[in-house]
């Protein structure tokens, strides 16, 4: 049977936000599965699809992108088990962000708060909480009826222009449209940004928040890129892109969660002050060298180099009859694992706390994952943390297997081993 090319992905050389061919190569990741695609055994037997994965910074508005996109109905309507309520760190962090949100605009009870890629509905149970009517949006069926048992409506949808109208004509126009590390996932971005255009009421924000870029080159945080991820933003190329559509990024505030993540806020020209922050953040970035080809190759070679220093640590510790094993199973994970070569030789086993995982085996390596329980059952003599961004708090949850003398591996930026 012969497959089309279009059924998977496909390479672009366009920028996904400016438009223009100024696509210039920062580091190839290599050849990498769908970092969410856990399997089960039976479809391990199966043939696997692996897709470039290249980092590319766009030389005309500095945006960081990847110019191989994979179908998104591979992405997100098959197998899509992401779950963003997980660590208790993530659920506080959204909570305190509806609350925020909610304190610092004043919007009258009832007004209607729309996010986008609401996953299990997290962000809008906070936002229930202070008193707003909630819809979210989510193409993953599988995480929008775990929303709607939560009692969270959830329509399962791309969001887009269409969606934004009907939206508006069912539900009236939202005072808060939300993307918490989604917006870098939309493949028609334009139609999206459109849509919510449309569907902000005149004094309404949209909040988007994700990944920062600054703080992926700082901090060599190269297993942030896959193929969920199109874009990694940053305060220059998002303040243009808005302005394109007619509309203003008024504010942005730097949080530590994931690593180091911005929230942009934006809304209708002129319906909110312009702070100084949106300034300053730029004039950061450019004094950092982010939109610098020199800079982007010392971030290159860096991630080159903690290759190689994970690699050789781990074959130190097999040599010296150490047995290791992962905990936690994120898509970021399964970046570095495909990227370092680290399958069953190095890795026994990884363990999670999502159910939806246990049972299945990582995508490209095809390391079985288990419950979190093993690790205190087994007793390896080290943990290699996947999920370094929420590492105090895996650490924290695995005290008694560190009182027994248990020993972590913490990948990123360098690695480095806590006892």
């Amino acid at each position: 049977m012969k497959l089309e090319r279009k059924v998977f992905g496909k390479h672009v050389v366009h920028c996904h936000m400016c438009k223009t061919p100024s696509l210039r190569e920062v580091i190839h990741l290599g050849m990498q599965p769908h970092s969410d695609d856990f399997l089960s055994d039976l479809r391990r037997e199966e043939v696997e699809f692996f897709f470039p994965l290249r980092l590319c910074t766009c030389t005309e508005c500095g945006l960081l992108q990847i110019d191989y996109l994979v179908n998104p109905k591979i992405l997100y309507q098959q197998n899509y088990i992401y779950e963003s309520s997980i660590t208790e760190r993530g659920v506080n962090h959204y909570y305190q962000m509806a609350k925020e949100i909610a304190e610092r605009f004043s919007f009258d009870p009832g007004k209607l708060s729309v996010d986008i890629g609401s996953n299990v509905g997290v962000l809008l149970t906070g936002f229930k909480k202070q008193g707003f009517t909630v819809l979210g949006v989510d193409p993953a069926e599988t995480v929008a009826e775990k929303a709607r048992l939560n009692g969270v409506p959830t329509l399962t949808e791309f969001f887009k222009r269409t969606i934004a109208k009907q939206i508006a004509a069912d539900h009236g126009l939202a005072h808060v449209i939300t993307g918490t590390n989604v917006f870098a996932h939309l493949h028609d971005i334009d139609s999206a940004v459109e849509g919510m255009k449309e569907l902000l009421a005149q004094e309404g924000v949209i909040v988007i928040e994700a990944p920062y870029a600054l703080d992926l080159i700082k901090n060599i945080e190269y297993d942030t890129v896959y193929h969920q991820h199109i874009g990694y933003l940053s305060v220059r190329p998002m303040q243009r892109y808005f302005e394109k559509f007619g509309l203003e990024l008024f504010d942005v505030s730097h949080h530590s969660i994931h690593g180091g993540t911005l929230r942009y806020y934006v809304g209708h020209v002129g319906s909110h002050v312009v702070e100084s922050t949106v300034k300053d953040a730029i004039t950061k970035e450019i004094d950092f060298g982010l939109y610098k080809q020199d800079r982007l190759k010392e971030f290159s070679q860096a991630v080159m180099q903690q290759k190689r220093d994970l690699i050789t640590l781990l074959n130190e510790l097999k040599a010296d009859n150490k047995r290791i094993v992962a905990v936690s199973a994120p898509a970021k994970g399964n970046t570095l694992l495909n990227y370092c070569g680290m399958g069953v030789h190095y890795l026994e086993y990884a363990t999670e706390k999502s159910s939806l995982k246990q049972g299945l085996f990582t995508p490209g390596m095809h390391i079985p994952i288990y419950d979190d329980s093993r690790v205190l059952d087994d007793m390896p003599d080290y943990v290699l943390i996947l999920a370094w961004n929420f590492a105090e708090e895996i650490m924290s949850n695995l005290d008694e297997y560190r009182a027994r003398g248990g020993k972590f591996i913490i990948p990123i930026p360098t690695p480095r081993v806590i006892e």
